[in-house]
C-alpha cells in the first residue's frame, strides 16, 4: 500500500436511510472515485489507478451499496440509479464539496452517470470507465447470447472466472449484491444526462473489453474524447491501471483550465 493510500481516512454519509461510508484523502482538487461491482473504495485507491489519482486530487472513495462498510438494505429498489446517485451527492455533502470531478468505472460508471443525470450541478467533469452509457449490461448480454445479465449470474460468473472478485461474498451477502448489480438495469435518463452534461466529460475503456465498441460509438455520437487503453475488462485495471489514471489527470487537468 502506498503512503498516500495509508494515509486515508474513515466516514460516512448519511443518504435518507443508508448509510455510506467512503474514504478520503490526498490534497488538491476533489475527485469522487467510484469503484466498480464486487469491489471497495479501500480496494479502488489501492490499486495503482487510485493510488496514482491520490497523488494529485483529494480522492473521495465511496463503497457502493452492498459493498464494503456500506448499508446492504434489503429493499430492491434501494439500489436504482436515481437513489444511487442521491448517496454520491451524500457523500459530496458529508465532505463539504459541492463539485468534484467524478471518475467511475464499471459499476461506478453506471452511478457516475446516474449523478451527472439526476445532480449534474455537482460536476467539475465526468470519466467514465469501462461501460455502455445507453445499453449497459445489455451489450455484454448480447455478446454472450443472454436477454439480460442478473445479480446471481454475474455472482456465479464472478466465482467461476475470477474467484478472487467473489472471495468476500458469503452467503448473507448475496441476496443484497445481487440486487445492487441487477440495479445497473436502470438506465433510463442516464445516456441523456451525460450527452447534455455542461462539465467535461470522456471515457475510457480498455481496446479489448466487450464495451470498447459501444463506448467508441457513443462518443463520436456526441463528440467526446475517448482515452483509448490497452487490456480487458478486468486487465486493463489490474495490469494498465497507472497509464489509466495518468490520462485521466490529464483530462481532469485539461478540463480544470
Amino acid at each position: 500500500m502506498s503512503d498516500a493510500v495509508a494515509a486515508f481516512g474513515d466516514a460516512y454519509a448519511e443518504a435518507g436511510a443508508e448509510r455510506i461510508h467512503f474514504l478520503e484523502g490526498g490534497q488538491g482538487a476533489p475527485l469522487l472515485l467510484v469503484h466498480g461491482a464486487f469491489s471497495s473504495g479501500q480496494e479502488f485507491v489501492s490499486t495503482g489507478f487510485g493510488a496514482q489519482l491520490a497523488k494529485r486530487f483529494r480522492i473521495l472513495a465511496p463503497d457502493s451499496l452492498a459493498h464494503g462498510a456500506s448499508s446492504a438494505p434489503a429493499d430492491p429498489s434501494r439500489y436504482g440509479a436515481r437513489a444511487r446517485a442521491s448517496q454520491l451527492a451524500a457523500v459530496l455533502d458529508a465532505a463539504r464539496v459541492e463539485r468534484a470531478h467524478v471518475v467511475g468505472y464499471s459499476m461506478g460508471a453506471w452511478m457516475a452517470s446516474a449523478l451527472a443525470a439526476f445532480h449534474p450541478q455537482r460536476l467539475a467533469s465526468l470519466a467514465i470507465g469501462g461501460w455502455d452509457v445507453v445499453r449497459g449490461m445489455y451489450t455484454p448480454a448480447a455478446a454472450w447470447g443472454l436477454e439480460e445479465i442478473t445479480g446471481a449470474m454475474l455472482i456465479d460468473m464472478a466465482r467461476n472466472e475470477n474467484p478472487e472478485l467473489a472471495a468476500w461474498v458469503l452467503p448473507e451477502h448475496e441476496r443484497a449484491l445481487a440486487w445492487a448489480i441487477e440495479g445497473m438495469n436502470d438506465l433510463e435518463g442516464l445516456a441523456e444526462g451525460v450527452s447534455v452534461l455542461r462539465a467535461p466529460v470522456a471515457l475510457w475503456c480498455g481496446r479489448e473489453d466487450l464495451y470498447y465498441d459501444a463506448v467508441v460509438s457513443f462518443a463520436a455520437a456526441n463528440n467526446l474524447p475517448v482515452l483509448d487503453l490497452p487490456g480487458d475488462h478486468i486487465s486493463m485495471l489490474r495490469q494498465h491501471g497507472v497509464e489509466a489514471a495518468e490520462r485521466v489527470a490529464r483530462f481532469i487537468d485539461t478540463s480544470a483550465r
